[in-house]
């Protein structure tokens, strides 16, 4: 599951909400006293909207490539 803490108010919370729905990735979001918004997922945190960014873009690839066909990795005449 991907918690991502946030100050209120942050713009980008709405944007980071709407990609993890469309990934249909287990996520929470919280409204936090700290300063700069970070995210957790399992053992891995990420600080700063800049990290964010890229975690989330870096997950939609991932996300995006799990339920590709795959076929060309496998080699069954061997």
């Amino acid at each position: 599951m991907i918690i991502l803490y946030h100050p209120e108010g942050i713009p980008e919370a709405d944007k980071w909400k709407d990609q993890l729905e469309q990934m249909n990735a287990a996520h929470l979001l919280v409204k936090s006293e700290q300063g700069a918004p970070y995210l957790k997922e399992g053992k891995r945190e990420v600080k700063g909207v800049a990290a964010i960014d890229a975690f989330l873009a870096e997950y939609k690839t991932f996300m995006s490539s799990w339920n590709q066909d795959r076929c060309d990795m496998w080699f069954f005449d061997e």
